[in-house]
């Protein structure tokens, strides 16, 4: 089980020899700094569990989807948060890519949005109506757009 130093952030490994003096040791990257523990409560005072980080994905400005790395440039994940530019898996992010694939399609047919309405249901959800214009928009592929940028999962 890996373990992660509450002061250092330093990885370590837990290693717990029923059959020596001590009960509990955390190992880390350098073997002379092993960490001996008699007690849990010893050991919870400066290690707590570790888990390895999650990738990250994001769409770059040629529409490729790239995991990020919060290391590198820390200001970068930040800001691609603050965007929406931050994925928990590649398939969210791809399905982001169609997404604004079909936005621009619709874009380049003349598609417009001209307003909504929004209103609350009897059982208190709030629900809403696009209103928008076509302007001689070519039909073909406007239903499968929409239903990609609209559709519901329900």
């Amino acid at each position: 089980m890996k373990l992660r130093n509450k002061k250092t952030g330093e990885i370590g490994e837990l290693i717990y020899q029923s059959d020596k003096e001590y009960h509990f040791a955390v190992c880390p990257e350098v073997p002379s700094d092993i960490a001996i523990y008699k007690t849990l409560a010893d050991l919870n005072e400066e290690w707590e569990d570790y888990e390895e980080p999650k990738d990250h994905w994001y769409i770059n400005y040629q529409g490729e989807v790239y995991v990020l790395d919060p290391q590198a440039v820390p200001e970068y994940s930040q800001n691609a948060k603050s965007i929406g530019n931050y994925f928990n898996t590649r398939e969210e992010a791809e399905k982001a890519v169609e997404k604004l694939k079909a936005w621009k399609r619709l874009e380049d047919k003349g598609f417009e949005f001209t307003g909504y309405d929004l209103a609350v249901r009897d059982n208190g959800t709030l629900c809403g109506q696009l209103f928008f214009e076509t302007y001689n928009t070519p039909r073909e592929g406007v239903d499968e757009d929409m239903t990609l940028l609209f559709g519901g999962e329900e």
